[in-house]
């Protein structure tokens, strides 16, 4: 069996709108933390690359309040934008899915399905929807 042979299609296909929201507040405390971390990496690299007047924590200190309202800014400001109630994504979901293959592989695939390990724990539901013909049934439908 190779894997040009197999299908795998989603059926029952149905339509999903959602409004992808991220809290405010939550995207804005996470780009605050990231602004900190840039802030005070910036500060490193100018306490060692420029001459200033402070010493180099306080340059640091003060790199990480900057990049903490500038994160921060930018974050409230994403998650004001992100979250206008005309977004909305809507999704084509299948229900389920199917494994295709030709009739003459259809052993192949039942014991690679009988074999699986996520069958086992109640995810995924097997079902056949067409036995493999028998050996003998092929030559009498072919005369």
């Amino acid at each position: 069996m190779t894997a040009a042979s197999l299908d795998i299609v989603g059926a029952g296909l149905r339509q999903a709108t959602r409004r992808r929201t991220v809290p405010a507040v939550r995207l804005t405390l996470v780009s605050a933390a990231h602004g900190a971390l840039l802030g005070v990496l910036a500060a490193v690299f100018a306490t060692l690359v420029a001459e200033t007047t402070l010493n180099g924590l306080a340059v640091v200190v003060w790199g990480f309040v900057y990049g903490v309202l500038v994160g921060a800014l930018w974050g409230l400001f994403r998650g004001l934008v992100r979250n206008r109630p005309d977004v909305v994504t809507t999704e084509i979901l299948p229900t389920h899915y199917e494994v295709r293959c030709t009739a003459e592989e259809l052993r192949v695939a039942q014991t690679l399905l009988a074999d699986a390990a996520d069958v086992d724990d109640g995810r995924v539901e097997r079902t056949v929807i067409a036995d493999a013909p028998h050996p003998g049934q092929q030559q009498r439908d072919a005369a």
